[in-house]
């Protein structure tokens, strides 16, 4: 097994020497469009715009998955998060981490450039989960909220725009999307008092095209339903991890995230849009078009955080999108109305108020489904999820905000690491019903979910385990352990020169609460020998 592993001052070098040589000029509008699709490509945080996270691919499948192996081993020497999909385009994988963007040759794990970001402020958190790539560029945030534009081809920076004030609370850890000439992007940091938005970009000029206040004031949709006007200063409203959009009709689906402060809501009566909903934006205009709200109103830290999916089942256009809450929504998009709602783990005390002596809850709010949504399996009409089943005692405190620390408003506490269970569960994607699951006990399952036409469920645990599994029983085919680094990022598939191949992000060691010891991040390659 090759291992590459590279230092920062012998990476920028590289960057300089061998970026000469990559010549990258595309993805296309055409190829984007088509990235749900493709099998040479990997194009997008959830592979392409409809998030279904699904390959036609099935050179590896139920029957030969077992004899795979791990190619090669790119290691970062980083540690923190790493959350994200490795994306591939033209036999280049790309990723990041918090201020380093990665070109890296998909078969052999070496490194082609790598691309180091000079913040010129602080930030109060540095996850970041991935980037766009459109006509050889790549867009992505940073941690001191920033959005960058970088040569796909050599790893150079072309543009740098600043969104938002980071010395207060903003960052951006979201994948972006390109479309049509632009990027689209929104703010996090709910959790330290912000009030976020979502934003287009000119992916020429990093100009800014339109913006979208996700906590909406005046006459703005939603206004009304923040009853105190004083509160929507610190409303909150993040975007954590991506986007969803639907090519046929131009709209834009961005999943919102907690009000601020995330515990204390007596200090924000009212419904709270557009939090913890999936509100749906004209992606050329920016207007509001029309929107879906899981939690109103949140007292639990619950965000709608993971992209939803979309896709069509028995005729009709579907919506899923799952929740820190625990829950799995289901929705008709020609409708508008909810189909079903699943409980994913177990949901206790979701409806009683947060109390100073401290409520008990399921989940709490380090479980649910956090930054990975559903996947799609069109052939068997499933979606497969991850979740984690963990509780919790959520407790109101002072509501105070101090620049650049945390407004909770209270506090949670969480149960003992060792009573976290992961699951990987799979829906009729018609009815929501659960059709089997996955469990590890004690071990939590947080990275995203793939699926592939060889039926195969591809996804990855925090003790370093990388599983397949059969996509109509659940039944495990396939596990190796990458160097025990925490799985808290997803799997990639794709084609080159006929031959399958998987990429899995692990080392995700920004989690203290999961007991484990940081182990660098890197990506595993994997394919039949």
């Amino acid at each position: 097994m090759r291992k590459s592993g590279l230092n920062v001052g012998f990476a920028l070098c590289t960057a300089l020497l061998l970026g000469q040589g990559l010549a990258m000029t595309g993805p296309s509008q055409d190829e984007l469009n088509n990235a749900d699709q493709a099998t040479d490509s990997w194009l997008m945080y959830n592979k392409g715009y409809a998030g279904q996270r699904y390959s036609p691919l099935d050179q590896i499948n139920t029957s030969n998955v077992a004899q795979m192996q791990r190619m090669c081993t790119f290691e970062t020497g980083d540690d923190g998060g790493f959350q994200v999909t490795p994306q591939v385009y033209k036999g280049v994988l790309f990723f990041t981490q918090a201020n380093r963007t990665f070109a890296v040759d998909a078969r052999t794990c070496k490194a082609l450039w790598i691309n180091k970001y000079m913040m010129d402020s602080p930030s109060v958190l540095t996850t970041n989960r991935g980037l766009a790539i459109a006509d050889g560029v790549l867009y992505r945030g940073t941690p001191n909220a920033h959005l960058i534009a970088i040569d796909a081809g050599t790893g150079k920076q072309l543009w740098d725009t600043k969104v938002a004030d980071s010395t207060v609370g903003y960052f951006l850890s979201a994948a972006p999307i390109y479309y049509n000439g632009k990027v689209f992007i929104g703010e996090a940091g709910a959790d330290w008092g912000i009030k976020a938005h979502m934003y287009a970009f000119d992916a020429k000029t990093g100009k800014k095209a339109w913006t979208f206040d996700l906590i909406p004031t005046g006459s703005q949709v939603g206004a009304d339903t923040w009853k105190k006007a004083d509160s929507t200063v610190t409303g909150g409203g993040s975007t954590w991890t991506s986007y969803t959009l639907d090519t046929a009709t131009g709209k834009l689906y961005v999943s919102v995230g907690n009000p601020a402060p995330d515990f204390a809501a007596q200090y924000r009566p009212g419904d709270n849009l557009f939090t913890n909903t999936v509100t749906v934006l004209d992606a050329e205009t920016g207007k509001y078009d029309h929107h879906y709200s899981q939690i109103p109103h949140d007292d639990k830290d619950y965000d709608t955080a993971a992209a939803p999916v979309l896709y069509d089942v028995d005729g009709q256009k579907r919506l899923a999108v799952a929740t820190k809450a625990g829950w799995l929504h289901g929705y008709n998009e020609d409708s508008k109305t909810e189909v079903f709602k699943q409980a994913m783990i177990k949901t206790t005390n979701q409806e009683k108020p947060t109390t100073r002596e401290g409520l008990p809850i399921c989940p709490n709010y380090s479980a649910g489904s956090q930054w990975s949504g559903p996947s799609y399996d069109p052939q068997n009409k499933m979606l497969f999820v991850n979740s984690v089943d963990w509780c919790g005692v959520v407790k109101l405190g002072e509501v105070r905000l101090i620049k650049g620390q945390l407004f909770f408003g209270g506090s949670m506490q969480l149960d003992p690491a060792e009573k976290a269970v992961g699951n990987t569960t799979a829906y009729d994607a018609a009815t929501g019903k659960p059709m089997w699951k996955y469990e590890l006990p004690s071990i939590r399952i947080v990275g995203g979910v793939t699926s592939t036409g060889g039926n195969l469920v591809l996804a990855g645990a925090m003790n370093g385990t990388f599983y397949a599994l059969d996509a109509k029983t659940g039944k495990v085919l396939f596990k190796d352990n990458i160097d025990k680094a925490p799985i808290g990022g997803g799997v990639s598939t794709f084609e080159i020169a006929g031959k399958q191949y998987m990429a899995v992000a692990a080392g995700n060691t920004s989690k203290g609460t999961a007991g484990v010891k940081n182990v660098g991040s890197r990506i595993a390659i994997y394919s039949l020998k």
